[in-house]
């Protein structure tokens, strides 16, 4: 899967920096310093920005990031309070936000959480219909779910109609570690062709956001500053460590 440059699915997985502001000046500069530091997506936080639902301000920063980011990709991000987020919002808001995301043609990506949804593959659709290319999510801030639970999630993802599926977990064990990772590419051999973004958060899921290209796992986040989710390291060490993992493997 491509999107402007970048592709998906193959290689070393790709970087990207979140933007966690509250006013629309510190979204720009924020912006500007990620694309400078190298990343090759930018994740705007939108549930971060104070006046979200005031439409037309939204649709203009949407527009004016997708201009700083220029060859890079912009994902447009709502993450809801119960996954992790910082507004609470209904479900009819939440759909009326990512359609309008969708029809300002300025995010390349979007994230949709799917677990939310009602009906998730209706909605799939309507963004698709859009040109919309889609992120379905689902976020375990508190544990590592039952292997199995990860497995279903990720193909309920693909079944739902998600570009890219992306599964995060917090271990509280080497083990819960060990079983993202194991589930992470179980579904890369069984589904060959579907990108898959998964990690395991906190310091004891540092590795995780670092095997990507051994295990299957297309993007890590990384932060330049502020971070939008426990265990992101600084961009700059992340970029290094996966070159030098990438130059490894293909030896």
């Amino acid at each position: 899967m491509q999107i402007k440059q970048q592709t998906f699915g193959t290689g070393r997985p790709l970087v990207c920096v979140p933007v966690v502001e509250r006013k629309e000046e510190e979204i720009y500069q924020a912006a500007k310093s990620a694309v400078s530091q190298g990343a090759e997506v930018l994740e705007w936080r939108m549930d971060w920005f104070a006046d979200i639902f005031q439409w037309q301000q939204t649709s203009r920063i949407l527009c004016n990031l997708q201009e700083i980011c220029g060859d890079v990709i912009l994902l447009s991000t709502f993450r809801s309070k119960p996954q992790g987020g910082e507004q609470d919002i209904s479900e009819d808001t939440y759909q009326e936000l990512l359609e309008r995301t969708a029809q300002t043609k300025c995010a390349d990506l979007l994230d949709v959480e799917a677990c939310r949804l009602t009906d998730a593959p209706s909605v799939m659709h309507m963004l698709h219909d859009l040109g919309q290319y889609v992120i379905g999510s689902n976020h375990y801030f508190s544990h590592t779910p039952e292997t199995e639970q990860m497995k279903q999630d990720i193909v309920e993802m693909r079944w739902a109609g998600a570009d890219i599926g992306k599964l995060a977990v917090m271990p509280h064990s080497a083990l819960d570690v060990v079983r993202l990772l194991e589930i992470t590419a179980q579904m890369k051999e069984e589904y060959p062709e579907y990108p898959l973004v998964t990690m395991a958060m906190g310091g004891l899921g540092a590795v995780s956001r670092i095997s990507g290209q051994a295990f299957g796992s297309c993007m890590t986040f990384a932060s330049d500053g502020k971070v939008s989710a426990p265990g992101q390291m600084p961009v700059k060490d992340v970029m290094w460590m996966l070159d030098k993992l990438s130059e490894s493997m293909e030896l």
